[in-house]
């Protein structure tokens, strides 16, 4: 799959992954360094945002929006970036924001999802929507990695699921 950036265009290693697969719940960092799993992370109905690098302007206002987007929803919100969890933490006391982001610092999300881009190893922008049985409902790589993703679509798809 080809995805893009501005007129660059940006490989997925692997095949992404698609509306009904399962969620692959591999190790993550939370922001203290510690690994933890995916799956204790999923309650029920979730929407996880994934972002290349939370020091970039799109991925710094996709990532306050579903934080704001998070205290006002009766559903999990979480998000995933490949940036180190000292950035993490770094950007959320920058923000004064207090919301789950995980690091896929290690790849293991990367690879298992094939969100991986080719050109730069980052995770593409991408808004997944996960049921309580692990199963994707909704999913959406944004084309253009300068975009946001449509928030609108992912919370329609939630609230259709409630």
């Amino acid at each position: 799959m080809q995805i893009k950036r501005g007129d660059q265009i940006i490989h997925l290693a692997g095949q992404p992954l698609q509306k009904g697969d399962q969620l692959p719940l591999v190790d993550l960092y939370n922001r203290d360094k510690e690994v933890v799993r995916l799956a204790d992370y999923i309650k029920g109905l979730t929407v996880i945002s994934i972002v290349p690098d939370i020091n970039t302007k799109t991925c710094d206002i996709q990532t306050n929006r579903f934080a704001a987007l998070a205290k006002e929803k009766n559903y999990p919100i979480l998000t995933i970036s490949f940036n180190d969890p000292a950035d993490i933490t770094n950007w959320c006391q920058a923000n004064n924001v207090d919301m789950t982001y995980l690091s896929d610092r290690a790849g293991h999300f990367a690879k298992a999802s094939g969100l991986e881009m080719v050109e730069n190893g980052k995770l593409a922008r991408t808004v997944l929507l996960v049921d309580d049985a692990n199963q994707i409902q909704y999913i959406e790589i944004v084309a253009d990695m300068r975009d946001e993703p449509n928030y609108d679509a992912v919370l329609a798809a939630a609230d259709q699921l409630i």
